[in-house]
């Protein structure tokens, strides 16, 4: 088929639907009656399923991206000690969040909400923070009492 032929045969069949409707004008109904069949077919009921976690401390299932709750931020945590390892990767790091009275035994690799650990020195730790597709690198570093005297 042609294009001729197909729009001859597209509008043979709209014809008699355009006539049709410019024929009968369209019956109204009363606008109580509209609004009272609307309501009843219309009716929809949503059902979601709803579901507890009582796992860890932050529901794996709850998306990251709508929350503020993102995990600490580098100037909310304390270095509390560091047991270093020169030879190998074998260090661990304790950090107390500040605003809770929440510990994080931390060793290279490891993640805490946006912060991963990098490395850890003799008297700092060091975290690649992961923001909007970006990438830094902070410094949590040990207070150390004997050199502040």
């Amino acid at each position: 088929m042609n294009a001729r032929m197909l729009a001859a045969a597209l509008a043979a069949l709209l014809a008699p639907v355009s006539l049709a409707a410019q024929q009968q004008p369209a019956a109204r109904p009363s606008p109580r009656a509209d609004s009272a069949a609307a309501d009843s077919s219309l009716r929809i009921e949503y059902r979601r399923e709803v579901y507890n976690y009582q796992g860890g401390a932050r529901d794996p299932f709850h998306s990251l991206a709508s929350t503020n709750d993102v995990g600490p931020q580098v100037n909310d945590l304390r270095a509390v000690s560091i047991l270093y390892d020169a030879r190998g990767g074998r260090s661990v790091a304790v950090v107390r969040d500040i605003q809770n009275p929440r510990s994080y035994r931390l060793r290279r690799g490891d993640q805490v909400g946006r912060l991963r650990v990098v490395q850890i020195r003799q008297y700092e730790v060091v975290f690649q923070v992961e923001e909007f597709g970006f990438e830094r690198q902070e410094t949590l570093r040990l207070s150390r009492p004997e050199a502040n005297r």
